[in-house]
């Protein structure tokens, strides 16, 4: 997802399915979503998708090509078609997570995991007329996964991935004007990194987010000698998966994220400052998520689009707001004891008039449901088995989750 200089969100995704994915691009207008040219324009199935505007507001997409041999093809919304940058799958060989950003000068560039290279990491951009190295292609050490590439302020371009030159590790390199230079020490993170996210700070400080498999859930910024923490590492409480990564204008970072502890809900977090907090609900989504992408408008607003499995796999883009209504309240302060449960729970605070209650087991299972039309209601789980549980609960259009523990 990105957004253009108008606040409008566009999203980039395959549309169809098997060998009918193909791209499509679709816009928000205020009041619909709508698409933006030709549905399906690619020419083949594509993967690997990244979408930005450029310095002209433009919409430019990247993706693996399958039509092309899985080489990198960009393509660009002149108005009325989406034309090609250059020619369709440039790159020498095959390719994966490839990931488009713009320089200040409004040149696009280009990161992917190169087979040419064995899957290392190669960088190019277009000059107005070729897709040129930047650089020595296939630079990282060994083979680059998770890749997430952006400029800094003062248009330094910068790379993160999944190294596996140093055992898996989270690595981030620059380039210096001649060659791909480390930041800080290769392979930092303590444990094999997935899912790397990168952004910048409004002075150039270069902060990353992943998943480790030692120290769990992980944000750390560099401050110009080491890779340091940002609060506490595993401030998810769980598995964490599809991490996106964004700073609003205050330099505050915020995760989106598939949440492990919640079933795989999608749940963002920000830090304060001094610790990590839930923005809004944790779990806000229906049910599980995948492919988060987290962005700011320009009232700081968190704006973030997902593959939504309560909807079939199909692209869901929510928006936090700190004002409440009296509903939003009443729904989020519904309380759930004793928790953890033996045989009953009981729901209070229940907002008046009809309430969906639903209790999902830990697969996202349905294993209960009632419609409540009192204040107070009391579940029987005796026949639940020991674990974590999620309670769904709705009121006209609001909802809140709440996590059980059964405990028999």
């Amino acid at each position: 997802m990105a957004l253009n200089s108008a606040d409008e969100p566009y999203v980039a995704f395959r549309g169809g399915s098997g060998n009918f994915a193909h791209i499509e691009v679709m816009k928000f207008d205020g009041t619909d979503w709508i698409g933006v040219g030709q549905p399906d324009f690619s020419a083949q199935m594509v993967s690997y998708i990244s979408l930005v505007f450029s310095n002209t507001d433009e919409p430019y997409v990247s993706y693996t090509d399958h039509g092309n041999g899985y080489k990198a093809t960009v393509m660009k919304f002149d108005g009325t078609n989406w034309v090609n940058v250059g020619i369709p799958g440039f790159s020498t060989s095959g390719t994966q997570f490839t990931s488009l950003a713009f320089s200040n000068s409004g040149e696009p560039y280009i990161a992917f995991a190169d087979a040419s290279f064995s899957q290392k990491a190669t960088v190019m951009k277009f000059n107005g007329t070729d897709w040129v190295y930047i650089g020595a292609p296939g630079f990282s050490a060994g083979k680059a996964d998770f890749i997430s590439f952006k400029f800094s302020n003062n248009d330094v371009p910068h790379i993160s991935y999944k190294d596996f030159g140093n055992s898996e590790k989270a690595t981030v390199m620059k380039f210096d004007g001649t060659n791909w230079v480390d930041v800080g020490t290769p392979g930092f993170s303590t444990g094999k990194a997935w899912n790397t996210s990168l952004a910048f700070s409004s002075n150039n400080e270069p902060y990353i987010a992943f998943y480790d498999y030692i120290d769990k859930s992980s944000v750390k910024k560099f401050d110009g000698t080491n890779w340091v923490n940002v609060g506490s590492s595993g401030y998810s409480g769980g598995g964490q998966d599809y991490i996106s990564m964004a700073l609003n204008s205050n330099d505050e970072p915020y995760v989106a994220y598939s949440d492990g502890s919640y079933l795989y809900w999608g749940t963002v977090k920000k830090f304060n400052g001094s610790s990590w907090e839930t923005v809004g609900n944790q779990g806000f989504s229906n049910e599980q998520i995948y492919y988060t992408s987290l962005v700011f408008n320009s009232n700081n607003e968190p704006i973030v689009a997902f593959s939504d499995t309560g909807y079939g796999f199909e692209l869901s883009v929510m928006k936090f707001t700190n004002t409440m209504s009296i509903q939003d309240n009443e729904v989020s302060g519904v309380s759930l004891y004793p928790n953890p449960a033996n045989d009953l729970v009981t729901l209070s605070n229940l907002p008046y008039g009809e309430t969906d209650i639903k209790v999902f087991d830990i697969t996202g299972k349905e294993v209960f449901s009632i419609n409540a039309n009192t204040g107070i209601e009391t579940i029987d789980t005796t026949n639940f088995t020991n674990g974590i549980y999620m309670v769904h609960i709705a009121h006209k259009d609001k909802i809140t989750y709440k996590k059980l523990v059964i405990s028999n």
